[in-house]
């Protein structure tokens, strides 16, 4: 049941990205453009502080000892975390430019094309359950484990429970009481 659950849950994924994008290529040999040279994260899994451009006072994600906020720039967040196991790109339908899909082990990041032309990051999709949110709350926990980390504070619509804090939303889709998705997403 879970492996249904989970297929779901990654098929929603899937169709949102593509959603994002008009049509693009993956080449898992290409990463994503970075200007900023790379550098080392705490190994120890430590958070160490937000890299330069992250915005404030929303949901943050920890990965690799750098913590990720939707609305960060996609290339502090390639300084801070290296390349990518694969990369998707897709001109943008938002703006001119290029979206990104980034993936980091269980982690997806896209990143979008603001106003200025600059990428940013736009999602943070926890694909399975080897990674949490900082509060401790993974794919195939219940409803109660969720409010027991964040509260009673969401809009729902359908199996969508929705939080929002700043600039950035922290939403998750529940199936029979069960977590089959854990979307950060930046306020639109």
């Amino acid at each position: 049941m879970k492996k249904k659950i989970f297929a779901c849950g990654l098929a929603l994924c899937l169709l949102a990205g593509l959603a994002a994008g008009c049509g693009g290529k993956e080449d898992p040999t290409t990463a994503a453009p970075n200007t900023a040279s790379g550098s080392e994260t705490a190994g120890n899994g430590n958070v160490t502080d937000a890299a330069p451009g992250a915005s404030s006072g929303g949901f943050t994600f920890e990965l690799k000892g750098t913590s990720i906020t939707p609305g960060m720039k996609q290339d502090d967040l390639l300084a801070a975390l290296g390349d990518a196991d694969n990369t998707f790109e897709a001109p943008s339908c938002a703006g001119e430019g290029t979206d990104y899909t980034l993936t980091y082990g269980s982690v997806e990041i896209s990143t979008v094309p603001n106003a200025d032309g600059v990428n940013e990051v736009n999602t943070i999709v926890l694909k399975d359950d080897l990674v949490s949110t900082p509060e401790g709350v993974s794919l195939f926990m219940g409803v109660a484990d969720m409010t027991n980390a964040y509260g009673e504070g969401y809009t729902s619509n359908g199996n969508a429970y929705t939080y929002t804090k700043g600039d950035a939303q922290l939403q998750f889709i529940v199936e029979n009481d069960e977590i089959t998705s854990i979307q950060y997403m930046l306020v639109e």
